[in-house]
């Protein structure tokens, strides 16, 4: 119960700062934070990652929808097992955090993104995340760490 309640919170966190972001900010404000290390800025992605596939939303939210499926089949399988929290937890981040973003794709036609990076090569200081976007990639390395210890470590 405690990894689906896990999924709620990462949703309805993310919700909530994605409301405040539409509703605070113009996509052309920039708020520099944290020494200008890090950038709040709203941006709206219509594409997966790097906006890849933009010219295709169906594509996207057909592709979205059929992942976050198959990671929450996995989740669903591995709760009743016994141990397991490195991947149950992963499974979980990756769950709030597309679920998250699959919303935003069927209610508004975009994710709402809102954080990049004030430091790095210009390439880097581009990119635009939200936090949904971190709880994904910190699903999937800690579904890693599973992987690659034994079964019962963690």
């Amino acid at each position: 119960m405690v990894f689906l309640g896990l999924i709620g919170i990462i949703f309805f966190m993310e919700y909530g700062i994605k409301q405040h972001m539409d509703k605070a900010y113009t996509q052309n404000d920039k708020r520099r934070i944290a020494g200008g290390k890090i950038v709040l800025r709203k941006y709206y992605n219509t594409g997966a990652a790097g906006n890849f596939l933009s010219s295709r939303p169906g594509c996207v939210r057909l592709l979205h929808a059929s992942v976050l499926t198959a990671t929450g089949a996995c989740l669903l399988y591995l709760l009743p097992k016994k141990g397991l929290y490195a991947a149950k937890t992963g499974l979980s981040f990756l769950t709030g955090g597309g679920l998250s973003n699959l919303y935003d794709r069927i209610r508004k036609g975009h994710v709402v993104d809102y954080i990049s990076f004030g430091f790095g090569p210009g390439w880097f200081q581009k990119l635009v995340f939200n936090s949904a976007d971190f709880f994904v990639f910190a699903g999937i390395l800690l579904g890693l760490i599973q992987y690659f210890k034994k079964e019962g470590d963690l």
